[in-house]
Parts: structure tokens; sequence; C-alpha cells
């Protein structure tokens, strides 16, 4: 079984370099296609990555959102399973990669799991994590949502379930909705950490708070008949779902990806 791994980046040095070190560090697994969509660059990320071997390149000059970019990743992927790594972001530990695949012996469609926040300049100090819970449909009435950088889909589901450019921040929303509101779709919850995500991502900015809770909104509204109630429920459960957490991760593999500059 294959599995592709989407990149988006613009302006990605040096963080890129551990995202990419991340993928190629992971065991018990060989048939992995890393697929790098490049937005064009000023820090010289596109120099950087014309001297990568085994990784696909793609240089976007037309998608207005990085849900654009990670579209064109997904069209051109060619593994069973699609997961996404953002540029700033690793995957666990070694065998992330591996223990996800064994959920699709299974024949479920989409897994999902637990991550990490971490220190945008140290991965080994975390400072949050999300932990998810199993699957109920009915949960997304109450505003739940499992982490998106989490996901791990079969491609011919996701390329039927392309991502929406009209929501620049919160198309990870509209996204995990379609998604998990079809029930010809088997979802499991997989009750592992699957990513350390640094942080200071677009969506936890607070300059973007009243953008993103306006789309929030424009979102449920296509979904649920008590939009109100159901934003008002992600707020709450997404407070008890980002727990502080203070902890120090250091180990071979992480230590591997820190001295990456």
């Amino acid at each position: 079984m294959k599995i592709s791994i989407i990149t988006v980046v613009k302006n990605g040095l040096p963080l890129l370099k551990s995202a990419i070190k991340s993928i190629k560090n992971q065991k018990k697994i060989e048939n992995v296609e890393h697929i790098i969509v490049c937005s064009p660059s000023t820090d010289g990320t596109e120099k950087y990555l014309n001297t990568l071997s085994n990784v696909k390149i793609v240089i976007d000059k037309d998608s207005t959102t990085r849900y654009g970019s990670i579209n064109k990743g997904i069209n051109i992927a060619s593994g069973d399973i699609i997961g996404l790594l953002h540029a700033d972001d690793i995957f666990y530990d070694e065998l992330t990669l591996y223990k996800i695949l064994q959920q699709f012996h299974d024949e479920n469609d989409v897994i999902y799991g637990n991550v990490f926040f971490c220190d945008k300049e140290n991965i080994s100090k975390i400072n949050r994590e999300w932990i998810s819970s199993d699957f109920k449909r009915k949960k997304l009435y109450f505003g739940w949502m499992p982490p998106h950088t989490s996901l791990f889909v079969r491609n011919n589901i996701l390329k039927n379930n392309l991502y929406e450019e009209s929501y620049p921040i919160s198309g990870d929303y509209l996204f995990v909705l379609k998604l998990f509101q079809n029930n010809d779709i088997k979802i499991k919850f997989l009750n592992e950490y699957i990513t350390i995500m640094r942080d200071g991502g677009d969506s936890t900015k607070l300059k973007n708070f009243i953008k993103k809770s306006n789309e929030d909104f424009e979102i449920v509204k296509k979904f649920f008949k008590f939009p109100y109630f159901v934003i008002l429920m992600k707020v709450i459960l997404k407070i008890n779902q980002l727990k502080l957490l203070k902890k120090d991760l250091s180990n071979d593999y992480i230590n591997k990806l820190k001295e990456l500059k």
C-alpha cells in the first residue's frame, strides 16, 4: 500500500527541512510519495527544492489560497492513502506512517488522531495537545471537529471531496464537515499522536479571529439548522480539547530534526 504526503509551502525555510526529514526518517514503510507544492517564494525555498531527490515538486502560481495548492497535490497524488504535513510541522515519531497504514487494512476510509503543539523555535518543547475521540456523526451538531492535520484519507474519496478556496482560513472545517457527514465513508479514530505542529498558524492569530469566526458561521449555515448553537459548542469543545501541557520530547528522532538549519 502506497501513501502520499502533500506539503504546501511558501517562504518555508528553514523549517521545511525538518518536515522533509521527518518523512524520510519514517521506518517500516517503503512506498512513500512526498509532493511539495510551492508558491513563488523569495527566501530561497524554490532553489532549495531543486536540490532534492525523490520528491515531487509542483510550482503553483495560480492558487489563491493554500487549499487550492493542496488540491493540486491531491490531483497528482498516486498513493492509495493521502495525508498532509504542513511545511513547519513534523510527524510525531518514526513509526507514524506505519501505524496509520495498518488501520487501512481494515477497510477504513478515513483515519484521524491526536496532535501536539510545540514552541515555534523548539520542536521538543510541547505547549499544548489536542486529544480527539471516537467518531460519532451526531457530535458534529455539537461543534466537534478532529485535528485536520491528523487526517489521512483514501485517494478516491479525497479526489471526490476536494477543498474549496472560498474560505481561506476555515476551508479545513468545511472539508471535514463534507467528509464526516457522508454516511458511506468509514471513519476511525486512532488514539495515537500523529503530528507535532508549531505554534503560530493562521487560524490561531488574533488578527484572523473575526475573519475565521465569520467563515465558520457561513460554513455551519450550510449544514445545520441552528448555526449559532453549533458555533458556540465548537468554541467550548475546542477549549476543552486544546489542553495546556508542558512536556519535553527530546529523543534521537526529534534531536536530528532540531539540528537542521
